[in-house]
């Protein structure tokens, strides 16, 4: 990670081979906000992937408590504060920080929260699924989103966006669309 900079130009012959930055400096502008300003110098970097991040700025869900300041739903590792029954994970959770992997731990912790309540509601009588619950579950998860998308469906578009990588060399060619990812997993 290079702080100070932005990039300039992609460069390559048919695929990504390069990526020219920018050096910034930081000036306080007319208005007295601290910005980034160019200052002509670049450096070019080896690279064989580029991902693109515009920001995130989490918004209200109603019914749902927000935090204006921070962007995100108050939680208590990952239980909506003021709720039995409702979680969040990822930016809404904690705000627009980390990598994959720390959103694959932040997704994790907000489940095992969730399998604790599930394990405390059984416990107590507030909750009795039977033996069944999980094909129930799915059941009802399929009667409220038709087009659920599974472990098995993930490893669908994942096979598929790796193959498209492939003739190209790179390491995989991404869906970008919902109906493209929803094509793909469901056949």
């Amino acid at each position: 990670m290079r702080f100070l900079t932005s990039p300039i130009e992609i460069k390559g012959d048919g695929k990504v081979e390069r990526i020219v930055l920018g050096r910034n400096e930081l000036v306080t502008d007319e208005s007295g906000r601290v910005v980034a300003k160019d200052t002509g110098a670049r450096e070019e970097l080896p690279v064989q992937l580029v991902v693109r991040s515009v920001g995130y700025r989490g918004v209200p869900t109603p019914g749902l408590p927000f935090d204006e300041r921070s962007g995100t739903i108050p939680n208590t590792n990952g239980r909506v504060e003021g709720s039995r029954n409702e979680y969040v994970v990822g930016w809404i959770k904690r705000g627009p920080t980390g990598v994959i992997g720390t959103n694959k731990k932040d997704s994790q912790d907000t489940v095992d929260t969730l399998l604790a309540d599930l394990a405390a509601a059984r416990q107590t009588g507030l909750a009795d699924f039977g033996d069944d619950h999980a094909v129930k579950l799915a059941e009802w998860l399929a009667s409220r989103q038709p087009k659920l998308v599974t472990a098995e469906h993930w490893q669908a578009i994942d096979q598929y966006e790796r193959a498209a990588g492939e003739p190209h060399g790179r390491p995989r060619v991404k869906l970008s669309t919902l109906e493209e990812l929803l094509r793909v997993a469901h056949g």
